[in-house]
């Protein structure tokens, strides 16, 4: 009778510790997800930004170097698989279509 007294107990109790010990790992497990998601978020919109400023700055000078459009297609590859939407790659569209040297017009100075 004690025997089966104690083996009752032990096994709430241990029931009861493997609650709890499972209960704290999945706070943490879904508090690491949720700290990624926004770290995910950060570098998206870092990238989103510095697209834009590659984008402004070829837009302005009239052509975009290779060096730079081939730097805005890695950033937009990553900003991409992250989860980027539609606006940043009509972006790129509009610098893939600037050519990668300036132009100068027939009086030997720039179009500027």
């Amino acid at each position: 009778m004690l025997v089966d007294f104690v083996i009752r107990y032990f096994v709430e109790i241990l029931c009861g510790v493997l609650v709890g010990v499972l209960s704290y790992f999945m706070k943490r497990v879904l508090g690491k997800i949720k700290r990624l998601e926004l770290v995910e978020g950060g570098m998206q919109a870092l990238l989103r930004d510095r697209i834009i400023q590659i984008y402004n700055h070829c837009m302005d000078r009239g052509f975009c170097p290779i060096y730079e459009r081939e730097n805005a297609e890695k950033l937009y590859t990553q900003y991409h698989a992250l989860g980027g939407n539609g606006t940043v790659t009509d972006l790129m569209t509009k610098l893939k279509a600037l050519p990668t040297e300036k132009i100068e017009n027939e009086c030997g100075g720039d179009n500027s």
